[in-house]
């Protein structure tokens, strides 16, 4: 870790030693990270993955923790959060460059203060560019595969530029080069009627207060939807709403939501998540897959 150190210091790096990774991510758990590192240039970003890749040192990509939870136990290793990342141009034919780090809900901000429409969809969602490119993400009827147009990724050391057409998404998933890290992503948008923008983000962003639990600590959807049935309904079919191990507990405005209620740990919301799975299949013979990034080093 001593030479990861010299190096982040000579690229220009903040770190922070043993950070505990419960006052990152948003469901608010997660044990203690060897380094935390916030590179704040996109030629840091690069620079600090071809050092860690060279050194062999173990590392994960993060934007801003609403999709991830991380292990009691912690993380052997270092983790790289792109939130500073954070830069976002609107360009004349009305598409959009955003680097890793920039957050959805400002993407959607900006276009909407210009008049440029087709990035509605992102209203409440709560990640990164970063983040969303991977795990396709999406709401309200859309995703981000319905409007990116171009990403480069980091990859093997090199950066290359990858086209819509070059990439397999499907429902959560871009199916991206196995260790790859996106750096900035373009989106193709078109303009619109800014009132009627305002309207359809309104309309979402109150279908989500009043059918989420956005005022608890969460990470959104547990689990991708099966193609049998919403997770939310099964879980709810269940019996799985306020069900509860330690501080966690199935939220009882959605099911498909796992909150902390106060002092829970990862092995709660593990917990939940094992019995969750064990229960749909047993009984509905449905097997469900998470959504949530679980990351870390679990002790046995």
């Amino acid at each position: 870790m001593n030479s990861v150190i010299g190096g982040l210091d000579n690229i220009g790096c903040e770190y922070i030693h043993r950070f505990p990774m419960k006052r990152f991510t948003s469901l608010r758990v997660g044990g203690i990270a060897d380094l935390i590192v916030y590179p704040k240039t996109y030629s840091q970003l690069i620079n600090l993955i071809n050092m860690l890749s060279l050194l062999g040192e173990k590392y994960v990509v993060l934007g801003a923790g609403s999709n991830t939870v991380v292990y009691d136990e912690g993380y052997r290793g270092v983790i790289v959060v792109t939130k500073k990342l954070k830069n976002i141009e609107i360009q004349r034919d009305f598409s959009v460059i955003a680097e890793a780090g920039a957050v959805l809900g400002t993407i959607l901000n900006k276009t909407i203060r210009v008049g440029i429409t087709g990035f509605e969809f992102a209203a409440g969602i709560p990640g990164t560019v970063g983040g969303g490119i991977f795990m396709n993400a999406g709401a309200n009827g859309g995703e981000i595969k319905d409007v990116v147009d171009r990403v480069w990724i980091l990859h093997d050391g090199k950066e290359h530029i990858l086209n819509r057409d070059e990439i397999r998404f499907e429902y959560r998933n871009s199916n991206l080069p196995k260790g790859s890290v996106v750096t900035r992503a373009r989106f193709k948008l078109k303009p619109g009627d800014k009132n009627e923008i305002e309207r359809s983000v309104r309309e979402y962003l109150y279908k989500r207060s009043v059918t989420q639990p956005i005022k608890m600590s969460n990470t959104g959807s547990i689990f991708k939807n099966p193609p049998e049935i919403p997770a939310g309904k099964l879980l709810e079919e269940l019996g799985f709403k306020g069900m509860r191990v330690g501080g966690a507990c199935f939220s009882d405005i959605h099911a498909n939501f796992i909150v902390n209620s106060g002092h829970a740990n990862t092995s709660d919301v593990l917990e939940l998540i094992e019995i969750a799975q064990e229960q749909a299949y047993s009984r509905r013979g449905v097997k469900l897959e998470t959504e949530v990034k679980i990351i870390g080093d679990k002790l046995g």
